[in-house]
């Protein structure tokens, strides 16, 4: 298994762009839901944000807007139920989630346009229609890399989820977390 690097500066810029969505109950709530393998939903968003930095400067994408690709990757899941729950779930999940994430979204945030996108529009291409920013098509790439990880164990999140969850309790310590995670 390969571990992916932690890197500091792109764990702060989580918590710089992304204080107010962290900081929300229905954010928090979201490590009571199950994502992909034994991963939870916060944890799964906080990773993809991470991730989708990583990505930009990876790929050398210049001039992204970094606050709303942080705050959008954190709210692209924010649908706020189990999926695996098949009676509590919304019906075909795996096609409407995002719409339900957005709508959820729009009630605790304002949102820009280009949160809006990132968030409708993340599942592409199994969904449509197009991303329409640049920061939209990085969250398609890093989405997917983080649920890789988290199903198949590919790679492993883990020093970064644990860097990003030290640096969270240093920055925001009312927020708790859980004593025995277990991660992908």
């Amino acid at each position: 298994m390969w571990y992916i690097k932690a890197d500091k500066s792109l764990a702060e810029q989580v918590l710089q762009y992304g204080e107010d969505v962290l900081r929300s109950p229905n954010m928090q709530a979201e490590r009571n839901f199950m994502q992909h393998g034994s991963t939870d939903c916060f944890t799964h968003s906080i990773c993809v944000a991470y991730m989708a930095l990583r990505v930009a400067e990876v790929l050398h994408i210049k001039k992204i807007d970094k606050k709303s690709l942080v705050r959008g990757c954190l709210l692209h899941d924010f649908f706020l139920y189990d999926w695996h729950d098949k009676e509590t779930a919304c019906k075909f999940h795996t096609f409407r989630h995002p719409i339900v994430a957005l709508k959820n979204a729009e009630k605790e945030f304002t949102l820009n346009k280009v949160e809006r996108d990132i968030i409708r529009k993340h599942m592409f291409p199994l969904c449509f229609p197009l991303p329409k920013y640049k920061e939209s098509y990085i969250i398609t790439i890093a989405d997917k890399c983080c649920a890789a990880s988290e199903i198949w164990h590919l790679y492993s999140l883990e020093k970064v989820i644990h860097m990003l969850e030290g640096r969270i309790h240093t920055e925001i310590p009312e927020l708790v977390f859980d004593t025995n995670p277990v991660y992908a």
